[in-house]
Parts: C-alpha cells; structure tokens; sequence
C-alpha cells in the first residue's frame, strides 16, 4: 500500500489539492490507520497556524450557555455582538409592504375588467 508523506497531507490540509487528489486522499484514510494518524499530525499542525480567535472563551461559554438553556437567546446575542430581533415594526412592516404589491398585482389582473394601461378585456372575450 502506498502512503502519503506529512508534507502531502500539510497540502491537504492547506486546501492546495485538486478535487480528485482530495477525494483519493479522502478514501485512503479510511483503509490506512498510519495515514491517518500523519493526516491528524498535519491538521493539528494546521490548527496551530491559524490566527486566534478573539473571545474565543467567551463564545465558548455563550455557546455552552445556549446549549444547556441558562441564558436567554436575546441576552447571548447581545453578548456575543450578533443582531437582536428589530421592532415590531422592523419584522413586519416589510412583510406588510410585500402582501399589499401582490394584492395591487393580482386585483389590476382580474378577469373580466379591463386593463388600464390597454384599455384590452383580460378574460380574452
């Protein structure tokens, strides 16, 4: 059996691979324990590279909170920086504004009356 060395699979890991290098990859680690623990090494390596992420503990402990029910949606959003729900008005008024266009639409369309741009009967007699 053939394997992969560290660098291929840092490759891999990279997303420097081509869609069939990675499918091939992909199928030999679940025939090939050794590659996979080479596989494992390159992505640890990988994780270890990538910038921290600022709060991480923080999001951590929000996600958990939401997980496990002990703070209320609305108060880890606002913790977390991610949008609370608008107004009243903010959620519905573009719902509103959408059902009255397709009610103009449809009753400018109605059979049997004419148009008034044409001046032409829309059921066709």
């Amino acid at each position: 059996m053939e394997h992969f060395s560290l660098e291929e699979w840092r490759k891999y890991a990279k997303n420097e691979l081509s869609e069939p290098e990675r499918e091939l990859y992909e199928n030999h680690l679940y025939i090939c324990d050794q590659c996979l623990e080479v596989y494992l090494e390159a992505m640890d390596e990988e994780e270890d590279s990538l910038p921290a992420m600022p709060g991480e503990e923080d999001f951590t402990t929000l996600v958990m909170a939401q997980i496990t029910g002990e703070i209320p949606e609305e108060a880890s959003k606002e913790q977390s920086g991610l949008p609370t729900k608008g107004s009243l008005f903010e959620r519905w008024f573009p719902l509103a504004l959408c059902r009255l266009y397709a009610h103009w639409g449809i009753s400018n369309h109605v059979p049997g009356e004419k148009s008034s741009r044409s001046g032409v009967t829309l059921n066709g007699s």
